[in-house]
């Protein structure tokens, strides 16, 4: 691989070709896509190359230098001629062509969803989806996307990183904030190449429209809903602009709370017989959500520059009560009450910074991160038994996160494509003390010091309509433990990781096709390392393993489009898979202990297909299903048994214009029953409905919407470890409906264009 990089290196370096680059875009500055661009000789406009520019408008032809001219042509633009040629041409800008047709319309329109080479692109802007309302409720009508609340995920590959323009979005709400109208298209990747971590499984790109205009803008967005309660959401942002120099800041507040309800049964086959514990209870929680975001951004030629401070504090506040009734070899044993009250201060601080620019043909990035997480969890539990003494007592876990983080990455045209290579360097310090008032509760004081180090390179080449891209990424780990002050040489742990990826995509006849392989892996959160023994109730406690070894996965897909409909078919093998497992608690056979273990290799498959067509130009329906399964087998009670039954996955959006420019959107989703991992799902649907309008050339809209119209959402489990099953039912208020208003101001947004770094780390805090 290193030997392929670098003979791609010295043949650019070489050659004696020159490499013509530029942006196509229009009169408003929008990327233009679909552009014809020639390389022409100036004496007789021979051929000598030509390209087509992609959804960012850029392009890349190649020519000797000499006498040469380029010609830029777009159906419903003017042509485009220069003839004094850089290497670097910059913005082009064409002009709407000025030509009459008398009395005809024309009508037509594209796939929405589009193959490319490491995922699916979806348009928006100028489509049924630019109504939807906002980014978020975009995202849950993607092609091999579902939506649960605030939570996105991609069918098989879990929940993915979001980036809005190159910048990975921190925090859901800003996803509540962009408006579907903003959006010019997202991209689904679901075979992430090796300039991302070799953790991130999938990754959703949104594109916005370009902003235009200088000055002072600011956009606000107010929402008031009703669950079991009324709650309300305002964020304001605000810009200001001139000549290439933004300042641009955010404020955020939000008021969550959540009452779920659960009932559950869990068996237990230990040495002193069967217990049976019949559970019920409740919750009341409150999380207020403050936010607030500071920044600049300099764009000057073709460099960018800027930097923004992210801070958020969310305060929140639980009181629980639930009721067990214990049994033991099918005999009543006691009743047990149990009363929490829980309080937690998480506050964040975020300041990332970020460089991109050109110097010839090469195209450089840089970011870097630095952020520092606190979380102090202190609750007061009362425990009250029928045949046991009252328990009272409190816990104190207070946690501190530092992370420093930075990335850089050079891409240069090479042979018939480019290649991309760089480096990402990241360092956390934790720490993590517990402790308790009771002797029954251990205290503990842990260290954690990790640093990461990973260098990467990939490159994507075009023959003709065949298009091969591979690439390789390689991660160093060194990660300390200390416990009460001591280093744990047995609990530190270093890690060398290859994660190769590769892709090639090619037509058969009208259909597009795409084969792809990737290797990824999966370190545990922090929480799970540690080694601390906590205390859940009077016969459970629960601990992490400084043990466990990193998850890794082999992915093949195959992924094909026509016309309107996508399909994607995958497989994969899982090694060392993350699983909580029961045992009995040492010297106490009537105590149990939960504990984090790997679990032996287990292959799944999945099997996705999405048709969104168009009918009578008015309705937009989009219907995709999905079926996914897996051969895991697990030890109960001293007998193997399979847990291979297949989910299926079934979701049918309708979009309907109505008069007056209305848009009602009616959308069902369905889940059947089958395993996944070591749990057995039972079915759950449920159906959401919602009115959109804008006024004023969308400087004002109002969405209405109505979730979980029949409140059929509901999430019942059963789950099987080696000592255990657990039979879990959990409502939520998913029925909610709300109204969002949005007002938007000269409308311009930063174009700050950092990617950040150390993403999925920040995750693991």
């Amino acid at each position: 691989m290193a030997g392929l990089l670098l003979c791609l290196t010295f043949n650019i370096l070489f050659a004696k070709v020159k490499t013509y680059e530029g942006n196509v875009k229009d009169d408003s500055g929008n990327p233009l896509e679909f552009v014809n661009v020639t390389l022409q000789n100036l004496n007789d406009s021979t051929l000598i190359d030509g390209a087509v520019t992609d959804a960012e408008g850029k392009f890349s032809v190649r020519g000797d230098g000499n006498s040469l001219f380029l010609k830029v042509s777009a159906m419903g633009f003017e042509d485009r001629i220069i003839d004094n040629l850089d290497a670097n041409l910059g913005d082009i800008f064409l002009a709407p062509a000025s030509y009459m047709l008398g009395e005809i319309v024309v009508k037509g329109s594209r796939p929405t969803a589009k193959l490319k080479g490491d995922g699916v692109q979806i348009h928006v802007s100028g489509t049924y989806l630019a109504n939807t309302g906002t980014a978020l409720e975009v995202l849950g009508k993607m092609p091999f996307v579902t939506k649960s609340g605030s939570g996105i995920e991609v069918l098989g590959k879990g929940t993915p990183l979001i980036y809005v323009n190159g910048r990975q979005v921190r925090d859901m709400s800003e996803l509540h904030q962009l408006a579907s109208t903003q959006i010019k298209s997202v991209d689904v990747v679901t075979n992430p190449g090796a300039r991302y971590a070799s953790t991130v499984n999938s990754v959703i790109r949104i594109t916005t429209i370009a902003p235009v205009g200088e000055g002072f803008s600011f956009n606000d967005r107010t929402t008031v809903g009703y669950k079991h309660y009324a709650y309300f959401f305002e964020q304001v942002n605000f810009n200001w602009r001139k000549n290439g120099f933004d300042f641009f800041g955010m404020l955020n507040y939000e008021n969550y709370r959540e009452r779920p309800r659960f009932s559950n049964t869990r068996l237990q086959y230990l040495k002193s017989g069967i217990v049976k514990q019949n559970s019920s209870g409740r919750d009341l929680a409150k999380f207020p959500v403050y936010q607030g975001k500071v920044g600049l951004n300099y764009n000057v030629s073709s460099h960018s520059f800027g930097f923004y401070y992210d801070f958020s504090f969310r305060p929140s506040t639980s009181e629980g009560n639930s009721l067990t009734d214990r049994y033991i070899n099918n005999e009543f044993s006691e009743t047990l009450e149990n009363l929490s009250d829980i309080s937690r201060h998480n506050r964040q601080h975020l300041l990332s910074a970020y460089y991109t620019g050109e110097i010839g043909k090469w195209h450089l990035s840089a970011n870097f991160d630095a952020m520092w997480h606190i979380n102090d969890r202190h609750t007061a539990e009362t425990e009250i038994s029928t045949i046991n003494q009252k328990r009272d007592f409190s816990t104190v876990n207070d946690v501190e996160n530092r992370l420093l983080a930075g990335n850089i990455t050079a891409s240069l045209p090479a042979w018939k494509g480019d290649i991309r290579f760089g480096t990402e360097i990241t360092n956390i310090h934790r720490t993590d003390r517990y402790s308790g008032n009771a002797d029954f509760i251990s205290d503990n004081d842990i260290k954690i010091s990790e640093t990461t180090t990973a260098l990467f390179a990939e490159t994507e080449q075009i023959f003709g309509v065949v298009m091969a891209s591979v690439g390789l990424r390689w991660e160093y780990t060194d990660s300390r433990y200390w416990q009460f002050g001591r280093l744990s040489k047995d609990q530190s742990r270093r890690y060398h990781n290859i994660s190769p990826s590769a892709s090639l995509s090619f037509p058969i006849g009208t259909v597009n096709t795409r084969l792809t392989y990737m290797r990824k892996t999966s370190r545990p959160a922090f929480e799970q390392l540690s080694a601390a023994v906590k205390y859940i109730d009077r016969y459970t406690y629960e601990s992490g393993n400084p043990g466990m070894k990193p998850i890794y996965r082999d992915y093949v897909s195959a992924s094909a489009s026509w016309k309107d409909l996508v399909i994607e078919l995958e497989y994969y093998s899982t090694k060392n898979y993350f699983m909580w497992q029961t045992s009995e608690y040492p010297g106490n056979s009537d105590v149990t202990l939960l504990t984090m273990v790997n679990m032996p290799r287990f292959n799944s498959y999945g099997a996705y297909l999405n048709c969104s067509p168009t009918f009578f130009c008015c309705w937009h329906p989009s219907l995709m299903v999905g079926v996914q399964g897996q051969d895991f087998k697990i030890t109960h009670v001293g007998k193997i048994i399979k847990l291979n039954r297949p989910l299926g996955i079934f979701r049918f959006d309708n979009a309907i214009h109505l008069p007056w420019d209305i848009w009602l959107n009616m959308d069902f989703s369905v889940r059947t029953s089958g395993n996944g991992d070591n749990c057995y799902v039972k079915p759950y649907w449920q159906c959401n409905l919602g009115l959109y309008k804008s006024f004023t050339n969308d400087r004002w809209s109002v969405k209405l919407q109505l979730n979980d119209v029949f409140d059929t959402w509901r999430r019942e489990i059963i789950s099987y470890d080696a000592l255990s099953s657990i039979s879990a039912k959990k409502i939520y208020d998913t029925r909610d409906l709300s109204v969002t208003i949005r007002y938007n101001f000269n409308s311009a947004r930063s174009r700050y264009k950092g990617r950040g770094a150390g993403n999925m780390d920040k995750d693991r805090f």
